[in-house]
């Protein structure tokens, strides 16, 4: 009997399904699984010898997911995270040595946002690994490689596990209570950063009736972060200040409500936010350059239009 070419075989369409049983066959640590290019269907690698013997070209292997993969991965996703926090409990997880996987697991369960970033990270990874299988078997698939891509950006994790409140009276203590720690926590520090903490106090306490804002709530109703903001005048509103909980940054969430903020400012008519960059604060400038910001001193004056152009909405998320 003659065997076909392999090049007369094709890889079948990547459609969402067929990617979710590929994903799912290589997890399985159970069974080996194999592709079959003539019924363009998954089968188990000890359903196909006979078949497999007469026509090897017919079938090809997936690619392997081992635990070791799986552990890598998970390394990959710790060194990626910014909070301090989950960050350090993870890495001891890692080296701990011993039921890593159920550990790891089991933190992460603690914070339903910080999961589903696992979830998220840990599909994206796999993805690639099939994306780069297909286009070994495959050259046509190279060329729309890039349509099959996953976006970089897990907002709508956040739009999930967390909604928005503008009702900043009901938070107000808890919101006082943060920007006091955040004036103690900046009292060793240099003359320059105590005349810019000094500027946000007498800024805050100025605008005492003027003052509105944006809360974070958790999935179970916990705060979790805040933006407050005053105006400058009909067209210009001024950031306060702004505080995310420990156990929640390094999600984006800053970025989340920044982005809600400059929806609901520029359906009312403001043009222009001004951001002043304190303490940590300075580690979020880089969050603005896709609005090309006009940098004065250490404030940042961010376009609403230019703003909202350029970020996908996260308007879902308001109560």
């Amino acid at each position: 009997m003659d065997v076909p070419d392999k090049r007369a075989y094709h890889m079948p369409p990547l459609t969402d399904e067929f990617l979710y049983q590929i994903i799912f066959c290589m997890e399985d640590q159970s069974n080996m699984y194999c592709l079959d290019l003539v019924e363009g269907q998954l089968t188990q690698v000890d359903f196909v010898g006979d078949r497999r013997a007469e026509d090897p070209s017919r079938f090809i292997e997936l690619p392997p997911w081992r635990p070791s993969d799986g552990f890598r991965t998970m390394d990959k996703f710790v060194s990626s995270l910014r909070n301090p926090i989950y960050r350090e409990r993870l890495r001891e997880v890692l080296r701990s040595g011993k039921g890593v996987f159920r550990q790891f697991k089991d933190v992460l369960r603690e914070q339903p946002a910080l999961e589903r970033l696992w979830y998220y990270f840990k599909d994206r990874e796999i993805r690639n690994v099939i994306y780069l299988w297909y286009e070994r078997n495959d050259d046509a698939f190279r060329l729309s490689r890039l349509a099959l891509e996953p976006e970089d950006d897990a907002k709508d994790l956040l739009q999930e596990d967390f909604t928005v409140s503008s009702d900043l009276g009901q938070w107000n203590e808890t919101v006082v209570r943060r920007l006091d720690g955040f004036v103690q926590s900046m009292e060793d520090s240099d003359l320059l950063s105590k005349m810019a903490v000094r500027s946000v106090v007498e800024a805050w306490d100025a605008c005492e009736d003027r003052r509105e804002g944006l809360v974070a709530l958790a999935g179970d109703g916990s705060y979790a972060g805040c933006l407050v903001w005053t105006y400058a005048d009909e067209r210009t509103a001024q950031v306060l200040f702004y505080c995310i909980e420990p156990e929640f940054r390094g999600l984006g969430l800053y970025k989340f409500l920044f982005d809600h903020m400059s929806r609901r400012l520029s359906r009312g008519g403001v043009l222009d936010v001004v951001v002043p960059l304190v303490g940590e604060g300075l580690k979020t400038e880089s969050m603005f350059d896709t609005a090309s910001p006009l940098q004065t001193l250490k404030h940042l004056v961010v376009r609403t239009r230019r703003w909202n152009e350029q970020n996908d909405s996260t308007d879902k998320a308001y109560l």
